[in-house]
Formats: C-alpha cells, structure tokens, sequence
C-alpha cells in the first residue's frame, strides 16, 4: 500500500520513518461497506536502518474481500484473498547540510496466490527525489520534495510525480501539503499525537486462477484493480517510551473497482462507491 497497494491502515508520515532506526507494526482494518462489498486489511511491518544512508523494510498485507450478491464471477472464492509481500531498500544521500537525495527499490509480490508464483504476481516499484531543508521562524525546519515514483494509486502501474512542502508551524503541530499526500499532525504531548491525512491508495493484483465471468467468458491473468483517495483521523497513545497504539477512523471514496486483462483493459466492473473505515494498530520502537 507503502505504497503499492496502499491501505488506510499504514500512516507513517515521513518525518517519523525518519526518526525512527527499528520498528515493528501490526494492524488490522475494516471498511464497513463498499458497493456491496466488506474490505478487511492485515499488515504486518519491521523496518530497519542498517546503515546511516540505509534502511531496509519489509511489509506483509492480506486482504480479504466479503462480496454480498456476487454470482457472475466463478469461482468467487478465487478472488477473496488478495497477498502482497514487499521488500524496501531506500538509500539517500546527503549533500551539505541542505540537500538530501533518496532513492527506493520495493520489488513486490501482489496475489490472489491461489496457484504458483509467475511473473504476472511480480511488480516492480521504486522511487526518487530530492528534498531541501532549511530553519524558518524559531529555528523551526521546513522541507521541500520533488520527484517522481513507479505506483499503483490509479490502477495500473504507472509513473507518479511527487510534490511535497511540509513545516513545522509550532513546536507541535506539524503541516505537510502535496501530492499525493496531505496531513496535519498535533503532538499534545509526549503520550498522545492526533494526525488528520488525505491521500490516494491503490490495489494492482495477479488473479493467479482462470476466472468464469458471465457474458464476458473465461478470463486468464486478470488483475483485481481498486483505487480512489481516502481521508482519515488517527489517534496515537504512547503506552511507554517504545510502545505506541494507533486507532484511525476514515471514509474512503472508490473510483474504480474493477477486473482488467493482463493488458489492463476493463473486462468487469464491479462499480463505484464508498464506505467508512476503522482500524487498530500497535508499533513498537526498538530505538
């Protein structure tokens, strides 16, 4: 999701991956309702600097997809689970003290994993940008990003620019604008952080079985496509120094929820829509 197949439930802003030298994270997801359709999301994430200009990540995500009046498709049950198993190396490299430049390979597995891997579950994800930093008013640092990205936020593959300013207007509120992530985040204090985000998510996943879809006939390495833009309210506790809890309630808005062909022309349609989400996660901090 990450953000190959970007979930709610992964809302990490970039000035705290970088403050951070190990975390684990789990949560768990659930969109109430989407166009006859229950979503619920498990994640599984560790991330690790192991050098000073290196981090290492890797990230696990099974979603599972409850559809109520579904009887064109067979088997249905071929396209309930959905598995994405990513692995991140990000490299960046300072110049001066007021230029960094970042460069980040995700090579991904995204499935329905009902048969042996091929090279239709395989995406290849990475970005680059450059940002420059300097102090404003009280000595409060401002940022600037620009650069571009290989993602999945609007279906298929596909390169994404990315612009980004973020500041920090107070000693505790914290501003980012861009696209294709907005956020707001207040620390009131060093338990309890409130962060209010907008920002598109996508899904691009291998059916790794043939597919039976009435008046469209049989359907071989199809790919299950959802996008569309979300926005959320998170709510952090810090239970101790390493040890945090995230609750988030949001509303995500679908624009397409589709099955494409392997060469990623519409074949069905599953319709529009919209649903409320929630969801509860736990991090923890081996800094």
């Amino acid at each position: 999701m990450s953000r190959v197949f970007c979930t709610m439930v992964l809302v990490l802003i970039y000035t705290d991956i970088k403050s951070q030298e190990e975390i684990v994270r789990m949560d768990y997801g659930i969109w109430a309702d989407m166009e006859n359709t229950t979503v619920s999301d498990l994640t599984f994430r560790f991330s690790q600097k192991i050098q000073k200009n290196l981090t290492i990540s890797s990230e696990y995500l099974k979603r599972d997809f409850d559809f109520f009046d579904r009887t064109e498709v067979s088997p249905l049950e071929d396209i309930n689970r959905f598995h994405q198993l990513q692995l991140s190396l990000d490299y960046e490299i300072e110049i001066g003290k007021a230029y960094t430049i970042e460069a980040a390979f995700k090579p991904t597995i995204s499935s329905s994993w009902t048969s042996s891997l091929s090279q239709e579950d395989f995406l290849w994800i990475f970005s680059a940008w450059i940002s420059k930093k300097w102090s404003g008013k009280k000595q409060r640092n401002n940022w600037v990003r620009v650069g571009i990205f290989n993602d999945v936020l609007f279906g298929s593959p596909r390169l994404i620019p990315l612009l980004e300013y973020s500041t920090y207007i107070s000693d505790k509120l914290f501003l980012k604008l861009g696209f294709p992530e907005s956020a707001i985040s207040f620390q009131f204090n060093e338990r309890n952080r409130l962060l209010l985000e907008h920002s598109f998510s996508g899904m691009y996943a291998n059916v790794a079985s043939p597919l039976q879809i009435q008046n469209f006939g049989e359907l071989v390495d199809g790919k299950l496509v959802l996008n569309g833009s979300q926005i959320s309210l998170d709510y952090q506790y810090r239970l101790q120094p390493n040890l945090t809890t995230i609750s988030q309630i949001g509303y995500q808005l679908v624009e397409d929820f589709e099955i494409q062909d392997n060469n990623d022309n519409p074949f069905y349609d599953f319709g529009q829509g919209s649903s409320i989400f929630f969801s509860m996660g736990i991090m923890y901090n081996f800094k």
